[in-house]
């Protein structure tokens, strides 16, 4: 708001202000001053009253007259902003009192002690109970040939300082309200006669800005802003000369910034089929490689499937032939053993055709599961590799679709032979997780660890065929690594 405002207003602000600051001072050094005067005024006033009831009440404690002692109290309650009286023995113990109900009573309050003990007369400053009023305990020793025969206390009130003050400061607002009003005044006529040159100035300015660079009237007069309009004038004139030489130049660059804005826009469409191009071709390789993938691995379940029952049923008929001859040959030592070499030999090559069915696809993925498959295929990397495996799975039986279930066992499969060729681990956590949209694998070992430029190296190829994978079927694939602590392989796939 400050900003929007004219130089006339602010100055006229700015001196209205100073003038409001030196009259708040002066009243408040004012009202200080009148604080203090008053408060010792009715402090030594309550002083001589306090004194005058000791001095008065001698002869009634020591005929231990309390009707005389009580008149005395309430002639000193009749005084003006007198508030209470009290009359105490040597022992803080009340002899007379404004409030009969308090006579009797020892007082144990600092005030008391203080009184009871001083030697001469004094005050302090407090509020009656309650916070009502505040006044000023004075207090005096009653003393006979000295003797100290008590003390009396009286409370003073301090409103007539409030009273005087606040009549004061009616004053000073009053008085100060009508200085402001004229300072206000005085200060704007001033200010518009002051900075009249200065708003011609500004207007000339303002015309400038739009292309108007007229000169300014001409101000006679010796001081800065006298100064002030000649050198706006001889600004205005070298910027009109310099004006109509930049606008030639100007109209020459803009020829051929629109030339060059042509060559960039086509330069733009250019690569921008380049790049929609590339990004066609690089999601129909990705489309193929899917789709390869996918055939390769029906291939495998097929040629799986053809090896375990075709070669498997022949392979357990020929065993059974076998036995068969060994059953029949008789005593000759030589035949028996022969047919035993070949029963060894069929049950070898059973092993090596399951073996190779399983490689080629785990009939474990397509029977129990993802779960299954990943312990078998755990034990079957520690009998290997003789790094521990460890499997966590949540839920316990993992079933996924085919596609995702075997996107998993592959990219397994792959990060195991990752372990056994570089990690140097000793142990591996395989933890498997489902969510209510998602399907999560992390493979973690304790190896090495794999370094950033190894991860996003595009000659690790078997990374990238498992983040192919993956992103086949709409999920993610991370590899970390830290040098020392193993790496984490995370892959996440929509359920």
């Amino acid at each position: 708001m400050w900003a929007n405002l004219g130089i006339r207003t602010k100055l006229a602000i700015l001196i209205e202000g100073a003038m409001l600051l030196l009259g708040a001072a002066t009243g408040f050094a004012a009202s200080v001053r009148q604080r203090a005067t008053l408060e010792d005024q009715l402090c030594r006033r309550g002083l001589a009253i306090t004194k005058d009831l000791a001095a008065f009440a001698v002869r009634p404690l020591l005929a231990n007259d309390l009707a005389t002692l009580r008149r005395f109290v309430n002639h000193s309650m009749s005084q003006d902003y007198v508030r209470y009286v009290s009359v105490l023995d040597v022992d803080a113990v009340v002899v007379m009192h404004s409030d009969l109900a308090q006579v009797g009573v020892r007082e144990t309050d600092a005030l008391s002690r203080t009184a009871t003990t001083s030697a001469g007369a004094g005050f302090s400053r407090s509020e009656l109970p309650g916070g009502a009023e505040p006044v000023f305990n004075t207090f005096a020793p009653i003393t006979a040939a000295g003797a100290r025969l008590g003390t009396v206390v009286l409370g003073y009130s301090r409103t007539a300082v409030e009273v005087e003050i606040g009549r004061l400061h009616r004053q000073t607002l009053g008085i100060g309200a009508v200085a402001a009003v004229l300072a206000g005044g005085l200060a704007y006529l001033l200010a518009s006669y002051g900075l009249l040159p200065i708003t011609r100035i500004a207007e000339a300015m303002r015309t400038a800005s739009h292309g108007d660079l007229r000169p300014v009237p001409l101000v006679r007069r010796t001081d800065e802003i006298g100064t002030l309009t000649t050198t706006f004038n001889a600004m205005a004139e070298d910027l009109s000369r310099h004006r109509s030489h930049l606008e030639h130049l100007v109209a020459g660059r803009t020829a051929e910034l629109r030339e060059a804005n042509a060559r960039l826009e086509r330069e733009i469409a250019e690569r921008i089929r380049a790049e929609t191009d590339l990004r066609a071709s690089r999601q129909e390789l990705r489309n193929l490689a899917s789709h390869l993938e996918s055939i390769r691995e029906q291939e495998r379940t097929d040629i799986a499937r053809e090896i375990h029952d075709e070669l498997g049923q022949a392979l357990t008929a020929l065993k059974f032939d076998v036995h068969w001859v060994g059953q029949r040959v008789g005593a000759e030592p030589h035949l028996v053993d022969k047919t035993r070499a070949m029963s060894k030999a069929i049950d070898t090559t059973v092993q090596a055709v399951r073996r190779i069915a399983s490689e080629l696809r785990p009939k474990l993925l397509d029977d129990l599961g993802l779960s299954a498959a990943i312990e078998w295929q755990a034990h079957q990397f520690e009998e290997h590799s003789g790094i521990t495996c460890d499997i966590q799975s949540d839920p316990e039986d993992l079933v996924l679709d085919t596609a995702s279930s075997t996107a998993l066992f592959r990219i397994f499969q792959e990060t195991l032979t990752n372990v056994a060729r570089h990690a140097v681990a000793s142990s591996v956590h395989v933890l498997l997780r489902q969510g209510p949209n998602r399907v999560e694998m992390t493979v973690t070992d304790d190896g090495s660890g794999i370094t950033a430029e190894q991860a996003s190296d595009a000659q690790s190829l078997g990374i990238v065929g498992m983040r192919e994978r993956a992103y086949a079927l709409g999920g993610t694939l991370d590899v970390r690594g830290e040098s020392g602590r193993g790496t984490t392989v995370r892959v996440t796939l929509p359920c």
